[in-house]
Order: C-alpha cells, then sequence, then structure tokens
C-alpha cells in the first residue's frame, strides 16, 4: 500500500502513480499538495483504494500554472493511456481540440475523437486532433487566451465589415469580410497563428518561444520594429499564459528587469548588458534658473542616492539643446562616477545630436544614446486634431527615423515613458526651488 510522502509541493503540477515502470494514473492541480493530500483519506473510494494498493511510487512534476499543467497531463494521456485515467472517467468523457483543415483553419471541441462533427451537423475535413483532455472548462480559457496572442477567426459566414473581434484583436479581420482580396502573406500569417497554438496546445511551448525570439531578433536586426514588436508581445503573451496571469499586462505591473533588457538590447542591437541607464531633462520658464536633471535606474530601478542635479551656468534664455550640450560635459568630466549603458535625453533629433556631439568618444563608445519625445505634426499629418502629439517618439544614434513606442511591448513603454517622467520631475522640482531662492533674495 503506498503511504503518503512527506514532502509535497504547493505548486501547480501534475503527479503519476507508478506502478514498477507502468503508469497507473496521471493527473494534474493547482495545488499538489491539497490534491495528492486527498487520495490518502480514510473514505477515499474502492477505486483510488485499488489504485493506491497497485501503485509503487508516486512521482510529481511542478510547473508555472494550472494551463501548464492541464497540458502536461494531456500529453502523458495521450502517451501511455493509463489503466486508472480510463477506470476513473465513468460515464464523463474527455474533451477534444479538432483542427479543420479549411484555408483558414478552425478549432473546435468534442467530447469523442472519433466522432468530431460541426455544430451544424456537416461533416468537416480534419487535420489533426489535440487531447485528450480533463476539464473542459479550463481548455477553453486556454484557447480563449491564446486566441488574444494568436488571433484566428470564428465567424460562422462571411459578411459585411469587420466583426466585433477583429475590432478588439482577437480576430485578424480579413478571413471572413465579404469581398475583402486577401494577400498570400495574410495567409501565411493566419496559418501561423494556428500552428503556434497547436503547437502550445501539445505541449510544444518551448520550442514554439525559441522560434519566436530567434524571428523577433532577426527582425529587430532588418530595423523591421513593428513585426519585432508584434513578435515580442507573443512572447511577452506565452510567458504570462505559462504563469496563468492573462495575456494584458497592467501599468502597474511589475514586469522583471531582465525582460525589459532583452527589449531594450533588440531596439539597440547589441547583446551587452543594460544595467545602468541614466536620463536627463531640462527645465526653465522663459530662459531663467534653468535647471538639469540626471536621474539613474539600475537594474530597472531608481537609484536615488546616484540623482544629480545642474544648474546650467553657461547659456543665456531658453535654449534645451545647449543646456544639455553643457550638462553632459559636465557629468562626464566625473570619471570616478560610473559611466551608463544608456543615455535618454528628453527631447527629439536635436537634443540628440547635441548628446552626441558630447560622447563622440572612443572612451563613450560602449555608451548607446537617444532621446524621447512627442512627435511633430508631420509623421501624423492625418490624425484629428490633437491626436498626434499624444505619441512619444524614441530617436537613437545611428538611425534616420524614430521608432513609435507604442510599438514596444507595454512593459518596455512604460518603463521608457516612466524614465522620462522622473527625469522631468526630479529636473522640475530643482527649477522650482532655484525660483524660490531667487524670490526670496527680491
Amino acid at each position: 500500500m503506498l503511504h503518503k510522502p512527506k514532502i509535497i509541493p504547493k505548486s501547480p503540477g501534475v503527479y503519476i502513480f507508478w506502478k514498477q515502470k507502468t503508469p497507473l494514473y496521471v493527473g494534474k492541480a493547482a495545488n499538489l499538495k491539497k490534491r495528492i493530500s486527498s487520495y490518502f483519506k480514510k473514505h477515499s473510494g474502492w477505486k483510488t483504494s485499488q489504485l493506491r494498493a497497485e501503485t509503487a511510487r508516486l512521482e510529481f512534476v511542478v510547473l508555472k500554472s494550472e494551463i501548464e499543467a492541464l497540458i502536461k497531463e494531456a500529453e502523458l494521456i495521450k502517451r501511455w493511456r493509463p489503466k486508472y485515467n480510463i477506470l476513473m472517467r465513468d460515464d464523463k468523457s474527455y474533451t477534444y481540440i479538432a483542427l479543420t483543415n479549411d484555408e483558414f483553419p478552425r478549432f473546435y471541441f468534442a467530447h469523442q475523437a472519433a466522432n468530431m462533427k460541426e455544430d451544424e451537423g456537416k461533416r468537416r475535413e480534419v487535420r489533426s486532433i489535440i487531447g485528450p483532455f480533463v476539464e473542459s472548462g479550463l481548455v477553453h480559457q486556454a484557447l480563449k487566451t491564446l486566441r488574444q496572442i494568436f488571433p484566428y477567426c470564428t465567424c460562422k459566414r462571411v459578411h459585411n465589415g469587420r466583426c466585433l473581434n477583429a475590432q478588439i484583436g482577437r480576430d485578424p479581420g480579413f478571413c471572413c469580410e465579404k469581398g475583402r482580396v486577401i494577400t498570400d502573406h495574410e495567409r501565411k500569417a493566419y496559418q501561423k497563428n494556428i500552428n503556434a497554438i497547436a503547437l502550445i496546445l501539445s505541449g510544444k511551448k518551448r520550442k514554439l518561444l525559441k522560434e519566436l525570439t530567434r524571428e523577433m531578433r532577426a527582425s529587430a536586426k532588418r530595423q523591421e520594429f513593428e513585426k519585432a514588436a508584434k513578435l515580442r508581445d507573443q512572447v511577452y503573451g506565452l510567458e504570462s499564459l505559462a504563469a496563468h496571469r492573462g495575456v494584458a499586462l497592467s501599468k502597474r505591473a511589475e514586469t522583471p528587469y531582465h525582460k525589459i533588457e532583452r527589449v531594450l538590447q533588440d531596439v539597440f542591437v547589441t547583446r551587452d548588458p543594460l544595467k545602468r541607464i541614466e536620463a536627463y531633462d531640462i527645465a526653465n520658464i522663459a530662459g531663467s534658473d534653468s535647471a538639469a536633471s540626471m536621474v539613474v535606474f539600475y537594474e530597472g530601478k531608481p537609484d536615488k542616492s546616484q540623482y544629480r542635479k545642474f544648474k546650467i551656468k553657461t547659456v543665456a534664455g531658453a535654449n534645451d539643446v545647449a543646456s544639455i550640450r553643457e550638462t553632459l560635459i559636465r557629468r562626464f568630466a566625473h570619471e570616478e562616477w560610473e559611466y551608463p549603458s544608456v543615455v535618454l535625453i528628453d527631447g527629439g533629433k536635436p537634443q540628440l545630436s547635441a548628446a552626441l556631439a558630447v560622447l563622440n568618444q572612443k572612451r563613450f563608445r560602449q555608451i548607446r544614446v537617444a532621446a524621447l519625445s512627442k512627435p511633430p505634426r508631420k509623421f501624423f499629418s492625418r490624425a484629428p486634431a490633437g491626436r498626434g502629439h499624444a505619441e512619444d517618439l524614441l530617436y537613437i544614434a545611428g538611425r534616420s527615423m524614430p521608432i513609435a513606442v507604442k510599438s514596444l511591448p507595454p512593459p518596455a513603454m512604460y518603463f521608457l515613458q516612466r524614465l522620462r517622467d522622473e527625469s522631468h520631475r526630479f529636473a522640475r522640482r530643482y527649477h522650482h526651488h532655484l525660483r524660490s531662492k531667487q524670490f526670496i533674495m527680491k
């Protein structure tokens, strides 16, 4: 008779009852300790007692989330077809996901792998069947979440205009719109999304992540930033799914800096660590009491002990470009201060050029330089009044065109905006201090 293990993790995962080298039963749990403990209750039923009597050892595999456990459970049941997974289902049936072989394939659910039919009762050609899954509710939730990362169509017939799912990003929008001319690129993109979901549900998420990451880096090197950003969103979505957090990341959500760092490395086309980032801003009113700020983020977190403020001394009037030049000259005269990996200026091309004039020396070649600003109207000539100026653009040394910051994954976008906002806050605070001193002296 199998005895209860002394140490059982409280994590999500799968557990396996073994009879020598033969798996007897595979199960999954959101909490392994709680679920496995239920098999050792006094009145657990004759099937459970029989299972324990035949079992020689109990194995459990810790996973990141219940969804990953669900997929792993399905993979092992399909591979081994354990004896007690059949007996313990009684009159219940497993859930399967079928993938159709249409021009734009669809997913649908069934409880019998051999009897996959369309909702309307018409037979459809099936390309592949994924499963079996034990919990149909969790399978539906997993597929719903995956659809946010890899959109696909569920419309039963073509229709006029874009459907609601297309408008909210869960449908590509071209496959079900009446009269729409569909390109080969769109067909390939749709198939790619479908194949990605099939890989994940079949337990091959790691393989897919490697492929997406490789393609994302290649796109970044070719300066195809919109494509690279889309691939990065998919990578983040998969990582969020694994942690069972859903796809959308809140502005306030804490994202590990190493993930943000990977995005920034792609943006700056480097594999070097980007540990220390310095952000600069200028504050003045009509050119009086000009002040500059330097804020420092180390490994993604503000290090206020490293913040510095500068009173502009050599620039007359409101001249942010010249003020940035003075600030950087004075900052980098301090060789005892650690050099940054990235210098981020609040501004556009003129401010970037001023920074490069100072940092265009051999000893600064490892420092990446960028400027973050709101765009001029010409980049959004068709935008309604007031809209274009709400977009941030990132100007990077060596690139002719800026990157729309909103095209980056949300955690990286919010991080850059936070750097800019913090430097702005610190500069304004020092500027107000200088003005208050002048007022007192008068």
